[in-house]
């Protein structure tokens, strides 16, 4: 007998997702849709002042409205131990450090009797100054011991400033990107059960084990005690990489009331607590010779975080690997305000960081008078620019000429500012990006 092994081959077959029949057919259950006996609701209740302290939380009524079984306050709330992450020890101060933080949950037999709770309760405040103000010459600017997640703050190779001195042609340009907001299809959400002293929860996220580790030191409990299930995730873009407020809010509930306990945010709160991309400040210059032969890179960001827990974006790291120069500085800059913790979001770092270099690269192709796709080819480093260590690949020439030959660029008009559209004027440009490959061992069986 000849046996032959058929030779599969992913990219481009058409396959059949496991998952997909439930998912159609709307039977594939998500964090938010685990049927279980005498299932409560929490809703959120956020504070709606920029910084202060809480007064009181005027709960007793609440108590007494229709199938309110608890309100859960810093007063009351059970005890959380630390877990390396401050924005998870929710409900266990006075202090108020943002606008939209956790101020209550309120636990009801329905989400509308929850709901009605919720927008009942008075939440007294005594309220402080506070400063949300994001600009470079804020006086509380600082340089981090390090950016996400343990890359140097600052490297410098060769002499970038003697090197911008002697350039034939230099841009130095300031650029702005704004904050963005992780919105997934499927909201955060949690379903959390209590028997005996073990834990399970239903959670949406992106790393079960990372969330099974908080949940484990923040009640004190053995691995072998917390079950954590995530079946379907309906997108988390990052956010739902590692333990959020509801999987801590439902566990508390659940654990007070003796009752399973269901927390989803609604879309608002998602804007306050599951994080964001940072707003960045940017400043890049380049030199170059005559020939667009790039001599020097600086690159220097800025960005915000919270009083609560620092965050740093690691939004200029990108710049010292892209293009090859004699010399190359990257720098980060961060303040703490009175807002929510950015964190991850679909390609922290390499998202903004891009941006800012890639903007640059295209004033410096026009300062030259060069190709912007020409002007990258000639600037292609043999060697990781910084290490000078070899790659273990890298096909960015391959694709622009590709891309250049696919789209047409060559038959393009350069000139840049000749199509107007009300109040804008629109060309055309070039970017290139590059994201790690990250790879860990797995235990799959």
């Amino acid at each position: 007998m000849t046996v032959t092994e058929e030779v599969v081959h992913s990219v481009g077959t058409s396959t059949t997702r496991v998952e997909a029949f439930d998912k159609v057919t709307g039977t594939a259950r998500y964090a938010g849709e685990h049927p279980l006996n005498e299932l409560a609701h929490g809703v959120v209740v956020m504070s709606t002042i920029g910084r202060g302290r809480i007064v009181s939380v005027d709960s007793d009524h609440i108590l007494a409205m229709p199938g309110v079984l608890e309100v859960l306050h810093h007063g009351n709330a059970p005890r959380l131990q630390d877990a390396g992450d401050a924005t998870l020890l929710l409900l266990q101060a006075d202090t108020v450090p943002h606008h939209g933080a956790v101020v209550a949950l309120v636990v009801a037999s329905t989400l509308e009797q929850a709901r009605a709770g919720a927008e009942a309760l008075v939440v007294r405040y005594d309220v402080e100054s506070h400063d949300v103000g994001f600009a470079i010459d804020h006086p509380k600017m600082y340089v981090p011991d390090h950016v996400n997640p343990a890359f140097d703050t600052e490297t410098v190779v060769g002499d970038v400033d003697a090197e911008i001195v002697s350039a034939d042609i230099v841009v130095d340009a300031t650029y702005t990107t704004p904050t963005q907001q992780n919105n997934a299809m499927e909201p955060h959400a949690t379903t959390a059960t209590w028997h005996g002293d073990e834990l399970t929860v239903y959670d949406s996220n992106q790393g079960a084990a990372s969330v099974k580790g908080s949940l484990v030191t923040l009640f004190g409990l053995d691995q072998s005690q917390v079950h954590v299930l995530s079946e379907h995730v309906g997108g988390g873009f990052g956010s739902k990489g590692t333990a959020r407020a509801p999987v801590v809010l439902a566990s508390m509930a659940a654990r007070v009331t003796g009752r399973p306990v269901r927390v989803t945010l609604t879309r608002q709160q998602m804007f306050s607590l599951v994080g964001y991309r940072t707003p960045t400040i940017q400043q890049v210059r380049l030199a170059a010779d005559l020939d667009g032969r790039i001599t020097a890179i600086d690159h220097l960001a800025y960005s915000q975080t919270s009083r609560v827990l620092e965050f740093a974006e690691q939004t200029a790291v990108i710049s010292r690997m892209m293009y090859a120069a004699d010399a190359l500085r990257s720098r980060h800059r961060l303040v703490a305000l009175d807002v929510p913790t950015p964190r991850w979001m679909r390609a922290p770092g390499e998202a903004p960081g891009s941006f800012g270099l890639e903007s640059a690269v295209d004033e410096l192709a026009e300062a030259c008078g060069i190709d912007p796709v020409e002007l990258r080819i000639r600037n292609e480093p043999t060697t990781e620019p910084e290490s000078g260590l070899r790659f273990s690949s890298r096909n960015l020439v391959a694709c622009l000429r590709e891309g250049a030959q696919r789209f047409g660029w060559h038959d393009r008009d350069p000139r840049p500012g000749l199509r107007p559209d009300g109040r804008w004027l629109l060309g055309t440009g070039v970017a290139a990006a590059t994201y790690p490959a990250r790879t860990a061992p797995s235990t799959a069986s």
